[in-house]
């Protein structure tokens, strides 16, 4: 195949020579990039004089107060580190779940792991509790007498013999 050495020249395809002033463009970036240079030296100068300024007026803290300063600040804190502090919960969570323990070792009272519980149910089944006695009818609580309000009436409204309602306080 043979290749022309010359580029084709093609009439409709051309540029503008006056489309951007490389020139133009060039200086002002190195002229941007200097002022940006400039102003990071001003403010760290400026930092720098504030600063002396401020450890020449402040006064010094005596060394005893130094001393009794609190090291850490009063309670209720933030949590140092929450992602620790849920790792350590969990693994306490984890002991008391899922190993043996004395829960009241004067009374004789030990913790067993959630498994071993649930086998000892699915064997054992339920424990059986006996029922006391029947209440009698007159000593069951009904629910005004815990709190609610019988329909009608205003909170803490008591009726008396002959159907008068009494408010409270009079």
């Amino acid at each position: 195949m043979n290749h022309p050495t010359e580029p084709e020249s093609n009439p409709v395809v051309a540029h503008e020579p006056t489309d951007a002033n490389t020139w133009a463009i060039t200086r002002f970036g190195i002229g941007l990039g200097f002022c940006v240079l400039l102003v990071h030296l001003i403010l760290w100068w400026l930092f720098a004089h504030y600063s002396s300024r401020e450890a020449k007026l402040s006064p010094l803290v005596p060394e005893l107060i130094k001393t009794q300063a609190p090291r850490e600040p009063p309670e209720p804190r933030l949590q140092g580190n929450p992602q620790a502090d849920l790792r350590q919960m969990l693994q306490d969570e984890d002991s008391v779940l899922n190993h043996y323990g004395w829960v009241d070792p004067e009374r004789g009272v030990v913790r067993i792991p959630i498994d071993r519980a649930i086998d000892l149910i699915a064997t054992r089944g339920l424990p059986r509790f006996t029922a006391s006695a029947p209440p009698s009818a007159g000593s069951t609580p009904d629910a005004r007498s815990l709190g609610e309000t019988a329909p009608g009436r205003a909170f803490g409204e008591t009726s008396q013999k002959g159907g008068k309602i009494r408010k409270p306080g009079k």
